[in-house]
């Protein structure tokens, strides 16, 4: 004879299986590759992103400027011109060399290192600030900038990050939790109102 108990502990554990094997299904991504590198449209819905329209800004450079410093639990700063990286106290476990770069590009783009990885998660989220003053035009002053965590060889468009553009000051402010590349980016169809 079955127990009631039994018989909720086995009802309990087919619930649990039906529920574990939705949400460990894998789900089919659909990832295309590049398009045009420069223009409209950079990497159509990659990680559900919508780049649709999206470009980044043409903003050419021949110059490249970087700087480096060791930041440990502390926090610190890394700074070229308008261009920072705050990183807050807690966010970096042990002292590490941080280098912030504003590479040589035809876009206003920023490369940020911890060392010589490829990528660096923070304990808590770092505030970034892009200048893009070297750009400023009238016409670019009505757009609805923001700033894209972006791949760095292909300027593929890859997230989009929530940011604040700065008008007044043409710099973009956004945080994040991991370094990469990261660019200003505007959409063919965004035109900002006046007082906005």
């Amino acid at each position: 004879m079955i127990r009631v108990t039994d018989l909720r502990l086995a009802l309990a554990l087919l619930a649990m299986t039906a529920c574990s094997a939705d949400v460990t299904t894998p789900v089919p991504q659909d990832v295309r590759p590049a398009t045009r590198i420069g223009t409209r449209s950079l990497l159509p819905d990659l990680l559900g992103a919508d780049t649709s329209g999206t470009a980044l800004i043409q903003c050419p450079t021949s110059t490249t400027q970087s700087v480096t410093s060791k930041i440990g639990v502390a926090g610190g700063v890394l700074s070229i011109g308008n261009t920072t990286v705050v990183i807050p106290l807690g966010a970096v476990l042990f002292p590490e060399d941080f280098t912030l770069t504003v590479p040589a590009s035809q876009y206003a783009e920023i490369r940020v290192r911890a060392g010589s990885a490829e990528h660096y998660l923070f304990q808590t989220p770092v505030s970034m600030t892009i200048d893009y003053s070297r750009c400023a035009s009238p016409a670019l002053d009505r757009k609805a900038l923001s700033a894209w965590n972006i791949d760095e060889s292909s300027k593929a468009l890859l997230e989009p990050m929530v940011s604040v553009d700065e008008k007044l000051t043409h710099t973009i402010v956004f945080t994040t939790i991991h370094l990469s590349g990261y660019a200003v980016a505007d959409r063919a169809d965004s035109t900002e109102t006046a007082g906005m």
